[in-house]
């Protein structure tokens, strides 16, 4: 079985590194790719093509990691050059999701999602679509006729089965993304004001005594991420908040998701300012 990766970047190269260790052959493609990319590519024993259309027709699974922007696009361009499954992992709202099921049908699509941090040794990996138990069969019962024993491996693949329907998985990624974004909106904005006054050292200390041992630490990368992934974010929230006005039309059920798109729209600009 041949998975392909369209775009490749932090999702892509750990899943392939994982795919890797169980023998499977990745397929990916250099074209157009920045300097960056080639090199994180090239870091793996990946197949490499000469274009993304071809690594779309040599692939058994397709899978889409880029930003929410580009993800329709990828799927009308690629998904179609398949004749395999098509996943897509980015977080993108369930309207995208449900036009892209109407280019691919949900005989090749199923929606899909790593949930939890990305380079971790345990991936938490979700599925939704009428095809998902069937490549999920079919991927163990491969595993199996190499002889590889998934439970001796240096890392953990939980694969959960949210259920047959196309947007399932999509909606729980708006939800959390909607609570995990403005929480790290709301670490920045209060972090940044106690280096202001002069007390940045102090609030860690008290919010550590309520919070949790590993407060500061995991806060600290959350920060650090939200303020260099700012425009990726910002994106996200757009889907989000569209996502969020069709379950509800009332404004104010969705306060916190408007500031926290806010936040991210004015570190983005200021990103680009400096």
């Amino acid at each position: 079985m041949k998975f392909g990766f369209i775009g490749f970047g932090e999702v892509s190269y750990t899943l392939s590194k994982l795919l890797l260790a169980l023998d499977f052959e990745i397929l990916s493609s250099i074209e157009g790719r920045s300097q960056k990319t080639i090199d994180l590519i090239n870091s793996l024993d990946l197949t490499l093509l000469d274009s993304f259309k071809d690594v779309a027709k040599e692939s058994d699974v397709l899978i889409s990691a880029n930003s929410p922007d580009i993800a329709l696009d990828i799927a009308k361009n690629y998904g179609n050059l398949t004749n395999g499954f098509f996943l897509d992992f980015n977080n993108i709202s369930p309207k995208t999701v449900f036009e892209i099921e109407d280019i691919l049908s949900d005989d090749k699509f199923i929606d899909s999602a790593i949930i939890g941090r990305v380079n971790s040794d345990e991936l938490n990996i979700y599925l939704s679509g009428s095809k998902a138990q069937f490549l999920l069969d079919k991927i163990k019962k491969e595993i199996g006729s190499k002889g590889i024993d998934i439970n001796k491996m240096d890392f953990k693949i939980n694969v959960k089965l949210i259920s047959d329907k196309i947007g399932d998985v999509s909606k729980l990624k708006m939800l959390r993304s909607s609570y995990t974004k403005g929480v790290s909106a709301l670490l920045v904005e209060s972090f940044e004001l106690a280096e202001k006054l002069d007390l940045e050292e102090e609030l860690w200390e008290i919010l550590s005594l309520t919070e949790n041992r590993d407060f500061e630490r995991s806060s600290k990368s959350r920060i650090d991420s939200s303020k260099k992934a700012s425009k990726r974010r910002y994106e996200e929230l757009v889907e989000v908040l569209y996502f969020l006005d069709n379950v509800d039309n009332v404004d104010e059920s969705k306060i916190m998701a408007r500031a926290t798109k806010d936040k991210f729209e004015y570190l983005k600009n200021r990103e680009n300012k400096e």
